[in-house]
């Protein structure tokens, strides 16, 4: 018997830091489902689910992670999870909303919130700021009910774009494209199987 745990990992950011993290579950029998990780500022922060044997307790989880991840000052947490098989099925479309150009203060609130309201739910989300003093790009996938009325939503979160600073798109999935915007892992993924723009094509 197993038990799924939801781990999460702060680190600096070095070469080897990886391989200590995945080899320290390793050690513990542990068999990782799912992951992402992502660097800001010098500091590696990682999610991943993993199933260890039942009698494997979350104190020897961080206990043992923490110390082979001491070279990079790991910080280890760790909590139970469900498996997603126990869930009940959200009948959901996938969709894409994207900003792009100047950033103002409160706009991830903004968008958040009015997601929110209309039972959205988030989830990935990349955001990067260009350079000093340039653009922000941000991409959210969303999970949208099905016969949710998109037309005012749609139309008030473009509405936050101006012709000036920032655009704002909603698209299902089947229509977006990011083949000009960087992305994660698994965003990439996620439009893989869309034509390559010319600048893609080796």
């Amino acid at each position: 018997m197993t038990r799924r745990y939801l781990l999460s990992s702060v680190a600096n950011n070095r070469i080897g830091v990886l391989p200590a993290i995945t080899g320290a579950i390793h050690e513990l029998g542990g068999d990782m489902q799912e992951a992402s990780q992502t660097v800001m500022n010098g500091l590696l922060s990682m999610v991943l689910i993993a199933d260890f044997a039942k009698e494997r307790s979350p104190e020897v989880i961080v206990d043992h992670i923490s110390g082979v991840a001491r070279p990079f000052e790991a910080e280890v947490s760790v909590r139970p999870t469900s498996n997603n098989e126990d869930q009940p099925e959200n009948l959901t479309e996938r969709f894409f909303l994207t900003l792009h150009g100047d950033d103002t203060p409160g706009l991830i609130r903004q968008v958040t919130s009015r997601l929110a309201a209309e039972s959205i739910e988030i989830t990935d989300l990349y955001a990067v700021r260009e350079g000093v003093g340039q653009p922000v790009v941000m991409v959210f996938e969303l999970a949208v009910p099905l016969h949710t009325d998109l037309g005012p939503l749609r139309g008030e979160l473009e509405g936050l774009g101006n012709p000036d600073g920032l655009t704002v798109e909603l698209q299902h999935e089947s229509l977006f494209s990011v083949q000009s915007i960087p992305r994660p892992v698994r965003l990439a993924k996620a439009v893989g199987s869309m034509p390559l723009g010319p600048e893609e094509v080796a």
